[in-house]
């Protein structure tokens, strides 16, 4: 694939071009008995086509080439062809203006035959081609280059985009537990309160077998029962409309029909933070729909497990794995998202199709959860 990209570069070709003209211009010689005016033209010829070829000359760089075709052409005249040379250099270069004298020296001094003619047109075609093509070629890349730098910075700004999305659900996490803990400090934590010390005010009455120690015993238990009704209710508000977490894991197993499931959990899945079910929810999904799509496997064994510091799901089917369950676009979308809450996420195609999301139990700042 390599030399394949090579030998379609512009360069190649004009090298191709200049030691076919050589090659030409040599057999003219050859023709001719070998002038040594012919063999210095040849010498000086080469050096000049293997100095563009090593470093970058002006395009004026091509009137030496012409200026020694000049000094020749009275001593053999076949030495006409090497302005073909210049002719060539300066098509590459796009600069007409350098070809005027050696049209104004062809015109006065010398007589243009039909063959002249067709290996100077054919110079100058050759070489307004291969500018084209290099200029084609020098656009394309830059276009290239510019698509690679956008494509960076877009995996840069999704990367940025799920980081701000975990720390965004962790803020939000942290958000609705200092809410409710302020409703209970508010709410049940004042009733809990005036009803410890309405207890302890019927403690002292009923030793001193006071009347009212009946009625502040009544108290109490209003408190403790209003206690209790905000308690319900504060937890009935908290409890969400669709299962989360683990029971969220469950269901979707549940509700997969393609073949059978074993799913068992290990650990405390209460320390899994909610930023993390957002992650191995869609990464269980993703590899069940792979399964019932490509796969044709018979069993899913699903494992989850919660250590002290990482939360661990591996789905594993005895199908066959395809390149889209490899390399498909979901996977890719799923390992930014592990990697940018501080995880990862891998496939094992060896036997079956295994998928394994590691996740660290860590809020977003660092600290344990």
């Amino acid at each position: 694939m390599k030399q394949q990209t090579v030998l379609l570069e512009p360069r190649i070709y004009i090298i191709i071009c200049r030691i076919l003209g050589l090659v030409f211009l040599t057999l003219l010689w050859l023709q001719d008995k070998g002038m040594d005016q012919g063999a210095i033209l040849l010498v000086f010829l080469t050096i000049m086509a293997i100095a563009r070829w090593r470093f970058n000359l002006a395009g004026w760089w091509a009137i030496f080439d012409a200026l020694a075709c000049f000094f020749c052409m009275p001593f053999w005249p076949n030495a006409a062809y090497g302005l073909a040379f210049p002719l060539f250099d300066i098509g590459l270069r796009g600069n007409i203006l350098l070809s005027a004298p050696i049209a104004i020296y062809l015109l006065v001094f010398s007589k243009l035959s039909m063959p002249l003619a067709v290996v100077y047109i054919q110079a100058i075609l050759l070489s307004l081609m291969l500018r084209h093509w290099s200029l084609q070629l020098k656009m394309y890349l830059m276009q290239s280059d510019q698509q690679r730098r956008s494509l960076y910075e877009l995996e840069d700004l999704k990367w940025e985009l799920m980081a701000a999305g975990a720390l965004a659900s962790r803020n939000a996490e942290l958000t609705e537990r200092n809410r409710i803990a302020q409703d209970l400090h508010d709410d049940v934590g004042h009733e809990i309160t005036a009803a410890v010390l309405a207890l302890q005010a019927f403690e002292q009455l009923w030793r001193e077998q006071d009347p009212l120690a009946q009625e502040i015993f009544h108290q109490a238990q209003q408190r403790l029962n209003n206690s209790a009704g905000q308690l319900r209710e504060t937890v009935h508000n908290m409890r969400p409309n669709i299962p989360l977490g683990v029971d969220r894991l469950k269901e979707i197993c549940d509700g997969f029909t393609a073949c059978p499931i074993k799913l068992m959990i290990y650990g405390d899945t209460l320390r899994v933070p909610a930023h993390s079910w957002r992650i191995l929810e869609p990464c269980l999904k993703e590899a069940l729909t792979n399964v019932a799509r490509h796969s044709r496997a018979t069993e899913v064994e699903i494992k989850l497990d919660v250590n002290p510091n990482i939360v661990r799901l591996s789905i594993y089917n005895d199908g066959v794995a395809s390149k889209l369950m490899k390399d498909g676009i979901g996977l890719r979308n799923l390992r930014l998202r592990a990697r940018a809450a501080g995880g990862s996420l891998s496939v094992d195609a060896k036997e079956g199709f295994q998928l394994i999301c590691v996740l660290p139990i860590e809020d977003a700042l660092g600290g344990k959860i």
